[in-house]
């Protein structure tokens, strides 16, 4: 009985991807096997766009002070980054979210293919230009 009651909790109970992406930006979390993506965000003030100090209340990303340091407004915006730079980095918060379409994320594949006929000129081209350079 204590086994079947423990199964039902655990599966009841949400992945907190604690394991996953530690090094990369996306991929398959190895506790649940859903597929994530790492995104970052900034909070900037609405008033003069300044960036704000954030954290994470709740799993809602929110500002660690009521009002801006600089214009003392309370209106924020929450800015999506696709990736951070140096300067960001100590005001990014990221988040590891679940990719709802996969297929969507890497839907476009390019293929190159060289005609034979064209590749062969271009080599015959290639040495007789070489043996003209060489004969002048």
């Amino acid at each position: 009985m204590k086994n079947i009651l423990l199964k039902f909790f655990q599966n009841k109970i949400n992945c907190s991807h604690k394991n996953a992406l530690l090094y990369a930006n996306e991929g398959y979390c190895p506790d649940c096997g859903q597929y994530l993506i790492k995104n970052f965000y900034i909070i900037r003030c609405s008033r003069c766009d300044i960036k704000r100090q954030a954290k994470l209340n709740f799993g809602e990303i929110v500002p660690t002070e009521k009002f801006c340091q600089n214009c003392g407004n309370s209106q924020y915006y929450i800015e999506k980054l696709d990736s951070v730079n140096f300067i960001d980095a100590t005001y990014a918060i990221y988040l590891k979210e679940i990719a709802d379409n996969i297929h969507l994320l890497h839907s476009e594949t390019q293929v190159w293919v060289e005609d034979e006929c064209n590749v062969e000129d271009n080599i015959i081209k290639q040495i007789t230009l070489k043996t003209n350079i060489i004969s002048s």
